[in-house]
């Protein structure tokens, strides 16, 4: 058997290991899929110098360009996700805000999801810290949904003590970026959107929400809950490509309402 057949069967033997050790995961498909992109890169540079023909090696080039891109960006935007990870702060160090936006996660049937708890969990111990304080749940209702994810935020809040008439629901937003806008125009049409605000998510979701915040102009501080490692890894995976819409996006709709 030759080189070439062991690198390829190689490469299929890995995709298969790695989708069934994980699953159909975000995180397990983009290491599939940049494993075969690094492959393509490898396979071209080697007909581009057995053929040495000028539009093999130009489109080689370009290829190869586009991956050392790819891999670059992707190291350095997870390098800075993770560098603010570790940069967040504790509830108890965190000042007296007049608002408080919590973003909104998948929720199991009416109530809330492991992840969105999480998220409002952590809401309610500033909210102990800083009784004052309006939170406004954001997070429209997916197809699958049947309520809004405001109205299941809305509804844990209250069981837990908090004051109904201090939480804001901003139930059309189904992306980061509509959280973050959709948010805005509440603040807006309340005659305060020059106020900082305590944007709560998971760490892993923070520092592209307080990006996105700073785009649009939104004074912020994060706040961030707790997300277990193999859970958080794949969620880190996907904030590459999202981290990247979502900066363009944003830029786009600063530019069209300004």
């Amino acid at each position: 058997m030759n080189l070439k057949k062991v690198e390829l069967i190689g490469v299929i033997f890995f995709s298969i290991f790695a989708l069934s050790i994980n699953g159909i995961t975000f995180s397990a498909l983009f290491v599939v899929s940049t494993l075969w992109i690094i492959y393509i890169a490898i396979i071209l540079n080697k007909i581009a110098y057995r053929k040495n023909e000028r539009w093999i090696n130009i489109l080689c080039k370009i290829y190869k360009s586009l991956v050392i891109i790819f891999i670059i960006s992707f190291f350095l935007i997870e390098g800075v996700i993770i560098f603010n990870i570790n940069k967040f702060k504790e509830v108890k160090y965190i000042e007296k805000l007049e608002y408080m936006i919590v973003l909104g996660a998948g929720i199991d049937g009416e109530k809330v999801g492991k992840t969105l708890k999480s998220r409002l969990d952590e809401a309610l111990k500033y909210y102990k810290l800083n009784k004052s304080v309006d939170i406004i749940v954001s997070g429209g209702q997916g197809r699958d949904e049947i309520v809004s994810e405001a109205e299941a935020m809305y509804r844990y809040l209250v069981e837990k003590g908090v004051n109904q008439n201090q939480i804001i629901k901003e139930d059309k937003a189904t992306t980061t970026l509509e959280n973050i806008m959709f948010s805005k125009e509440i603040l807006k049409n309340r005659s305060d959107e020059d106020k900082k605000v305590l944007i709560v998510t998971n760490e892993f979701h923070l520092y592209r929400s307080m990006l996105i915040a700073n785009i649009l102009d939104v004074k912020n501080e994060g706040l961030s809950s707790y997300t277990p490692f193999k859970i958080r890894v794949n969620y880190l995976l996907r904030e590459y490509p999202t981290i990247i819409i979502d900066i363009v996006k944003s830029n786009l709709y600063k530019v069209k309402t300004h």
